[in-house]
């Protein structure tokens, strides 16, 4: 088996990162796939976007595909997606299918909300803004800014060791490869000393989501009859919280997938499975 660094050594052989400046920040993207189709815009948590390598490789025959590694230096959500938006305007992106994960499904709401021209809308493993993973958020406004002071001072090597012994809780209930990739995954990850800064802009900017409006069905008529919902069995996220999503989208495609805790987007086939016959029937809806 390899491990994820070698894949994504291997990955990057084939698909480079461009280096560009938009409203001011400084983006790192990779653009892929069929230039005339339309595209699909990942949209990550943790600002990992390395997790979506699989699914540009699974997707980019049929699509134009787009993984971007966040700038660190937004300080709302607000601008983070404006920067991504103008960066769809200058590639000449419209109309495109956005798919998030964790926190990134959270940002994708946000996006279809703010300029309602996606096409279709793919959320994995995440909650809405009304959800008890941001009350420590809501009831105490002084908690992210803790939790990233806190990772500011403490060291990249033994805040990576940590990260590294927290597999298992992200990992539950997958095969003993799936588990050992996923642990590779994690490692990746940590030997980037770049994670640092990301994770601390990640927090930060799930922190400033207690200041958004909370979203309502009428959010997504631009996108009535074409999302997709995958979630865990047994997600971080709760139960409660996952049912709190689905109550926002009451016409979506939803699956409930194999595994447990959060991650296993990363391991499974399975979940761009789903995703291909998702696109596939909208497809023939089209002809």
């Amino acid at each position: 088996m390899r491990t994820y660094s070698e894949e994504e050594k291997e990955f990057l052989k084939s698909h480079s990162y461009v280096d560009d400046m938009i409203d001011g920040h400084h983006l790192r993207y990779i653009i892929s796939g069929q230039e005339d189709a339309r595209a699909i815009v990942f949209m990550n948590g943790l600002e990992i976007q390395q997790m979506f390598m699989r699914y540009i490789e699974a997707f980019e025959n049929e699509y134009r595909v787009l993984m971007i590694e966040y700038p660190t230096d937004t300080k709302s959500n607000d601008e983070q997606l404006s920067a991504i938006h103008s960066l769809l305007e200058k590639i000449n992106i419209k109309n495109p299918i956005i798919l998030g994960a964790s926190d990134g499904g959270m940002q994708a709401q946000l996006y279809t909300r703010k300029y309602r021209d996606v096409y279709a809308l793919i959320l994995m493993a995440t909650v809405t803004l009304d959800s008890e993973y941001l009350e420590p958020d809501r009831k105490r406004p002084w908690f992210t800014k803790m939790i990233t002071t806190a990772m500011k001072l403490i060291p990249w090597k033994l805040a990576s060791r940590i990260l590294t012994g927290k597999v298992n809780t992200y990992y539950e209930g997958e095969t003993d490869e799936e588990m050992a990739y996923g642990a590779s995954f994690f490692q990746m990850i940590a030997d980037d000393p770049r994670s640092k800064s990301k994770m601390i802009h990640s927090f930060r900017m799930v922190g400033e989501l207690v200041h958004e409006p909370l979203m309502s069905t009428s959010d997504f008529d631009c996108v009535k009859g074409r999302i997709l919902l995958l979630q865990p069995e047994h997600d971080i996220f709760s139960k409660r919280d996952q049912q709190t999503l689905e109550e926002l989208l009451p016409e979506a495609e939803v699956h409930y997938m194999r595994g447990s805790h959060h991650g296993p987007w990363v391991l499974q086939d399975d979940y761009i499975s789903k995703i291909r016959t998702f696109l596939t029937n909208l497809s023939e809806k089209e002809v």
